[in-house]
């Protein structure tokens, strides 16, 4: 498609942006909750204004609770001056694609349009107890699904001595690696501009990457000394009724039930004026609940528990000083999953598997206004013949890919960019693919953007 023709497509899908932007002032009130809450701009908690990457006063924002700050007095609100502790972000995006998974039927389509729309709530409740909640509505692969996103509430207090702090917490959210501050594990590392419709290639992923929100429901503590060692435990559950299941949105068609499993995050952290480090590990246990004949092909409670045992090491690395700010972020996950008895030779080849998972991102923003981004996935495991035979004949689960992105951020709340996912392998092969007639480039993605957030 000729350039001129894709600028205005994308311009014109975006019309509802630009009158937004011409209905909202460029003053500090334009902005999310938490940095109405805090009087601070988005700068102060997101490096470079490039959310979701916390700086370090952003993860101090996070650790006590999303407390910091004044709560607005809902009862005198006053127009034009005020604002309720909700926000809500959209995200148009046109999408290109060149294949589906083993080439089965055409491209899905894609049209710039406003693919997601989130509403955030929360921040301070008490002096000890914040929120953020999130709904989410996508048009995805043609149809618009809405439900509840990442969410969580935190009761947090900290102790502070003339030789000594202490931050210490407990939380309820709804998946694992939510409660996340360095964007180091899946749910907050990348730059969180997604795709939305089908058609991306037949990659693997470590089962702790799989959690959705609404597909469990946990609780955890966390503590946090001297601004260096930190220390989290908790346990996820699948609940598909009662007062917990407000959190969830499982127990549909094809819904994976997990039994309660532990999760855990340990970290050193230092920070060194404009400079903030971060080396830790985390895991997690995971007890999923198979299929059985009567549930005909959904999980249930009363099938058989396939293992899966991810570690991690994860790190980060950043640099916060006006008009530079640059991140690295990486992680290494190590899978072992063991499968039940009446899955071998029915769904898996193995009784057990293994899958390695390599993640690095590095990102740079000057002025807070234009920034770039590269992000490099690998995944190697066992061959399973069964377990990976919609990737290919030769049943293995390796893949390659690489990411760079460039984008704009004209306004604190309004992001323009481009980003290209390049597959440099998939299902262990460079050129064609073992069983298809399509080599990995041949998935490759991109997507041009605008998210505005308010």
């Amino acid at each position: 498609m000729p350039l001129h023709r894709i600028i205005m497509k994308f311009y014109a899908g975006s019309a509802m942006l630009a009158v937004l932007l011409a209905l909202i002032p460029t003053s500090a009130s334009a902005i999310p909750l938490y940095a109405r809450q805090t009087g601070q701009g988005c700068i102060s908690c997101h490096l470079g204004g490039m959310y979701p990457q916390l700086t370090t006063y952003g993860r101090l924002f996070k650790l006590t609770g999303y407390t910091m700050g004044t709560r607005p007095d809902l009862s005198e609100l006053e127009v034009q001056k005020d604002a309720p502790p909700i926000s809500i972000w959209l995200q148009s995006a046109r999408q290109y694609y060149t294949n589906v998974p083993n080439g089965s039927g055409p491209a899905p389509g894609s049209s710039m349009n406003v693919q997601a729309v989130s509403l955030f709530a929360g921040g301070k409740i008490t002096d000890n107890i914040g929120a953020f909640l999130q709904w989410t509505g996508a048009n995805a692969s043609g149809a618009f699904n809405s439900s509840v996103d990442n969410s969580e509430i935190r009761y947090a207090d900290r102790i502070m001595q003339a030789d000594s702090d202490l931050i210490y917490g407990f939380y309820i959210n709804n998946h694992p690696t939510v409660s996340d501050v360095w964007n180091s594990t899946v749910n907050w590392s990348g730059n969180f501009m997604g795709f939305f419709n089908g058609g991306t290639a037949p990659v693997q992923s470590p089962f702790i990457d799989s959690y959705s929100p609404g597909s469990s429901v946990g609780a955890g503590a966390y503590l946090y000394k001297d601004n260096t060692w930190y220390a989290e435990a908790g346990v996820y559950k699948s609940i598909t009724h009662g007062a917990g299941s407000v959190y969830l949105t499982s127990g549909a068609s094809g819904t994976t039930l997990i039994d309660p499993s532990p999760y855990y995050r340990l970290a050193y952290t230092k920070d060194l004026g404009p400079h903030s480090f971060e080396l830790g590990l985390h895991g997690m246990v995971s007890y999923a609940h198979n299929a059985t004949a009567a549930s005909g092909g959904v999980s249930d409670w009363g099938g058989t528990i396939n293992t899966y045992r991810d570690v991690g090491i994860d790190g980060q690395y950043q640099y916060n000083l006006d008009p530079h700010y640059f991140s690295v972020h990486g992680r290494f996950v190590h899978e072992s999953a063991s499968f039940a008895g009446d899955q071998v030779g029915v769904l898996t080849t193995n009784p057990s598997n293994t899958l390695n998972e390599t993640y690095l991102d590095a990102s740079y923003v000057y002025r807070a206004k234009y920034g770039a981004m590269l992000i490099y996935r690998a995944t190697t495991g066992s061959t399973d013949a069964t377990l990976y035979a919609t990737n290919t004949a030769s049943g293995s689960p390796d893949w390659k890919s690489w990411t760079p992105e460039i984008f704009w951020t004209p306004w604190s709340n309004v992001r323009v960019g481009y980003q290209y996912v390049i597959y440099t392998q998939m299902a262990g092969a460079t050129g064609t693919i073992p069983g298809q007639a399509l080599s990995p480039h041949d998935f490759n993605t991109s997507m041009l953007y605008a998210s505005f957030i308010y």
